[in-house]
């Protein structure tokens, strides 16, 4: 039975320290414009609507990733330019936090891909091969 009672009060302390290391340390994170810092070392400063990030924002991940644009309760959604850490960078539109619609994605080596995204995936994308010959081109 200590055990029990034990292992009760450490979950409940972790779980109390958890929601004591999230906050909002600025304005109003639950209806209008705030600064919320994540107990993972994520925050978000932008609107809000019934708690969660809502309308136009910036999000910092702990890993170093960014996201600044658009959100609908707590999902990017709309307009918004996403930066990997690595350097690789995604600008356009989201849909339940997903890249979807028209959109441009630039890998950390520079080379892009500009099209259609749908539910997170390309589509229709076009690779363009480029071969050295030694005939000469045929004429007609």
């Amino acid at each position: 039975m200590r055990k029990l009672l034990l292992f009760s009060f450490l979950v409940a302390a972790t779980f109390s320290f958890n929601q004591v290391s999230a906050q909002c340390y600025k304005g109003n994170c639950y209806e209008g414009q705030g600064t919320f810092k994540y107990p993972n070392g994520d925050q978000y400063e932008g609107q809000w609507k019934a708690g969660k990030p809502n309308g136009y924002g910036k999000y910092l991940f702990a890993n170093g990733d960014h996201y600044i644009g658009n959100f609908v309760l707590g999902k990017r959604s709309g307009y918004g330019i996403y930066t990997w850490a690595n350097r690789g960078k995604y600008e356009g539109t989201w849909k339940e936090d997903k890249r979807d619609g028209r959109g441009k994605f630039t890998w950390a080596n520079n080379t892009s891909y500009n099209g259609i995204w749908l539910a997170d995936q390309i589509m229709n994308m076009d690779v363009f091969t480029t071969t050295d010959t030694q005939s000469k081109p045929v004429e007609n």
